[in-house]
């Protein structure tokens, strides 16, 4: 899970160190303007409902993971990235009812820095 840093998909690296992306004009023509902002940031892709991502990602493919699919990934990029800022959408994703989704979001917050505030932190053990 580490690996995957901040990319949410593949495609992100695929598009960094593709060859021809280095020299590819920009295209005038608006059926190859980008549909959304490049890199939104973690937290708002975290707080999307499934009409969100559906309207957001519509015949792109970031579907092709599903909804949950896409929640698992955001949840891995922000535990990947150590931020603590990260907490409280990760918590949130904590308590999705998709098992997939908040398995992930709670191995993300293990490996954020610093305790939890709404976690009982008495019975750790501190080396």
């Amino acid at each position: 899970r580490p690996l995957m840093g901040a990319n949410i998909f593949g495609c992100d690296i695929c598009q960094q160190v593709c060859p021809w992306n280095a020299a590819a004009p920009v295209a005038a023509d608006p059926d190859f303007a980008p549909l959304t902002s490049p890199a939104p940031p973690l937290e708002a892709l975290a707080r999307f409902t499934e009409d969100d991502f559906r309207e957001q990602y519509r015949g792109t493919p970031v579907t092709r993971p599903k909804y949950a699919g896409f929640l698992r990934n955001v949840a891995v990029a922000m535990g990947a990235s150590g931020d603590a800022g990260y907490r409280e959408p990760l918590e949130h994703l904590a308590q999705h009812p998709n098992d997939l989704v908040a398995g992930h979001a709670k191995w993300a917050l293990e490996q954020l820095s610093g305790p939890s505030p709404s976690k009982d932190t008495s019975e750790c053990v501190h080396i």
